[in-house]
């Protein structure tokens, strides 16, 4: 389950070093590649608000088998759909089956390691295996495509089949995994899609703006710095997200309010040196930027999430997750399309400066709420054990 976590997750990043690419094939510009960026975020909020919730319901593998079908028919659109229709098509199909396997796989993970583990109720080993599963795959898309799009042929169908069939070997693993969810509840009975422990809605308006806040693209590596290596462009990526899941494991186990204190100061930093790289331009430096801003995104996102979590209601995780994720996503998506469009009207460090004055207030400004929040029962801020995210 986790491997196939992992693969779909990379699979959803990949297209990072490979946009000049699609830029040279299908005669479109910046702009149209930050439409095409979008086009998964669309489609996977979708499957996040609108499907994210039934694994409570009918199943986790159920749903797991789905989103890695789906992601399979995005991969097979990209390769024989050759144009900007098919483009946008796939990363649609994409988003839809990452938003499956997100909303799913972190509950599922939890569910696998408590039956075969039932008296380690309080592991946080499977928060660290949907950790490095999640941001482990967000992280290494990139740099697959990277390498591939550097050293081997037909960079963009040969990347879509390396990832064709990893899903489908994914496939055939899940296959093999027991079911989680008791299946004979009462029909008039089914969990609830949505439901908080009381006193939990701020919890969660505060959890899903640090979800909001925690993440700034590195589209603008290409260009900007005057690099024509793909596989640059995929390394710097791969240690925004890398650097997001070291983070959250080494500090992981810090307590809650600590957590979200050094991901409020890192997060900044990190910000801070993309704009100061751009004005003065140091690959190195940039590097080291996306590296920090990695860092304390993850650390904010994992608060986000362990918040999200722990005001769920005990049949309704799934969903509340779901719902955590449509809010989350915007941030993963939302700042690149308005960067994008801010270019048009400012120089790239004016805007630059501008989005990272903007992110980090906005990153400040939930972390001071969810410090101030004292949500009674499981939503407490305290030593909490690590969720994933």
């Amino acid at each position: 389950m986790a491997v196939a976590f992992t693969v779909l997750m990379a699979f959803g990043t990949a297209p990072t070093p490979l946009w000049p690419l699609y830029e040279a094939r299908d005669h479109f510009g910046a702009t149209t590649v930050t439409v095409a960026y979008a086009s998964m975020v669309v489609g996977a909020a979708g499957a996040f608000l609108g499907l994210g919730h039934l694994s409570d319901r009918v199943g986790r593998r159920r749903i797991i088998v789905p989103a890695l079908l789906v992601g399979i028919v995005a991969s097979v659109v990209l390769i024989v759909w050759r144009d900007l229709p098919g483009l946008i098509a796939g990363r649609i199909l994409n988003g839809v089956g990452l938003g499956l396997m997100a909303s799913t796989a972190t509950t599922y993970l939890h569910d696998l390691y408590h039956e075969a583990r039932p008296d380690r109720r309080d592991s946080v080993l499977p928060g660290i295996v949907a950790t490095a599963a999640n941001l482990g795959g967000l992280a290494s898309g990139p740099l697959i495509a990277g390498a591939a799009a550097e050293w081997l042929p037909t960079p963009l169908i040969t990347t879509q089949a390396i990832f064709t069939l990893a899903m489908a070997v994914c496939l055939a693993l899940v296959l093999c995994t027991p079911e989680t969810v008791d299946l004979e509840l009462p029909a008039a009975d089914p969990p609830s899609r949505f439901v908080l422990c009381p006193g939990g809605r701020r919890t969660f308006g505060a959890a899903g703006a640090l979800g909001a806040f925690a993440s700034l693209g590195a589209s603008v590596l290409h260009g900007t710095l005057h690099t024509d290596s793909h596989l640059v462009v995929g390394l710097a990526a791969f240690l925004m997200f890398g650097c997001a899941a070291a983070a959250q494991l080494v500090l992981g186990r810090l307590p809650l309010p600590r957590l979200l204190t050094v991901g409020a100061v890192v997060f900044p930093v990190g910000l801070a040196l993309c704009a100061l790289a751009l004005h003065h331009p140091a690959l190195w430096l940039y590097l080291v930027a996306v590296s920090l801003s990695g860092a304390g995104s993850g650390l904010l996102f994992k608060a986000g999430v362990e918040r999200a979590g722990s005001v769920a209601g005990p049949a309704s995780r799934a969903g509340v997750l779901a719902v955590f994720f449509v809010v989350a996503y915007p941030g993963m998506g939302l700042p690149s399309v308005l960067f994008s469009i801010a270019l048009r009207h400012f120089a790239v460090q004016t805007a630059m400066i501008g989005f990272a004055a903007v992110l980090s207030c906005g990153a400040v400004v939930s972390v001071a709420v969810a410090l101030r929040d004292r949500a009674p029962g499981p939503g407490t801020l305290s030593a909490q054990p690590a969720s994933p995210s």
